[in-house]
């Protein structure tokens, strides 16, 4: 029995070591097998034929050509470039201008403006470089009294309701699990917020898994650990408080009243030597 449990401990334990390498191959070869579907075929079949115009080869050599020297990662090494020039292009006054002008465009048709601007804003929380500034992740009691939950101050809130409140305020982004790129914005009293010892990718972290992956300074037995070392600590000092209390009356207990030098005394009281003496045994003249 105990081979058996030690043989699942290890199974575990080598599945948690490797877990988080496998899902990293698995989204990568996602990503590219989605931008091989999307974009590389199209972008293949588009070099197919140019080739076909230009050299005049048959369509069925080149599909031939393209299985033997493996030519068919060629459209999403394609594609990667295209993307690096498109947003080289876009970041220039002509791209802007051409960008703003197709959101324009997206936001006019009927269907596509209730599906663009969402998926717009999951694209700039990914990828853009002006992302929002979480300055600290803290904790508040929300959505009611006694119920505690984890959020980052993004600011202190507008004007007009700190005035109105008479008091500092906070604004606290309050994310969704597990889907924290969506979420609410509350205005919380600065009293009211309880800093957290974290960062802000912990706190992401543990969010996204649901409160499962816990920062480590956080985790339950961390801090139950830490009150036994804290009640350890104070046991030990009550008991050398103690200990050194006995020995400042030690010499107190050991030494006598009356006695100016602190000798203890064995004879008789009225003998100054000190010496004890036994009965008189001679007998008068």
């Amino acid at each position: 029995m105990s081979i058996m449990r030690g043989v699942k401990r290890s199974f575990w334990r080598g599945l948690a070591t490797l877990l988080p390498a496998f899902l990293t191959v698995i989204v990568l070869g996602l990503g590219l097998s989605l931008l091989h579907t999307y974009v590389g075929q199209y972008v293949n079949l588009g070099l197919k034929y140019i080739l076909h115009w230009s050299t005049g080869f048959e369509m069925a050599w080149i599909d031939a050509w393209y299985d033997r020297y493996w030519l068919g990662t060629l459209g999403v090494v394609v594609a990667i470039v295209g993307l690096v020039i498109v947003s080289y292009f876009v970041g220039t006054f002509i791209g802007g201008r051409l960008t703003r002008f197709f959101e324009a465009w997206m936001m006019r048709m009927p269907v596509l403006r209730r599906i663009y601007p969402g998926a717009k804003q999951v694209s700039e929380f990914f990828f853009s470089e002006k992302k929002v500034e979480f300055r600290r992740v803290v904790a508040i009691e929300y959505p009611r009294r006694g119920l505690w939950s984890v959020g980052f101050v993004t600011g202190r809130g507008l004007r007009a309701v700190a005035e109105h409140a008479d008091q500092e305020l906070l604004t606290v982004f309050m994310p969704s699990s597990p889907t924290p790129i969506t979420g609410y914005i509350v205005a919380v009293p600065r009293r009211e917020v309880i800093d957290l010892d974290i960062t802000v990718d912990q706190a992401f972290q543990f969010t996204l898994s649901g409160g499962v992956i816990v920062p480590p300074g956080e985790r339950l037995e961390s801090f139950e650990a830490a009150q036994l070392i804290e009640a350890a600590a104070a046991s030990a000092e009550g008991e050398a408080a103690e200990t050194a209390q006995v020995a400042d009356a030690l010499p107190e207990a050991v030494s006598e009243p009356g006695s100016a030098d602190g000798t203890i005394s064995s004879g008789e009281p009225g003998d100054k030597a000190g010496n004890a003496t036994g009965p008189d045994t001679t007998e008068p003249a």
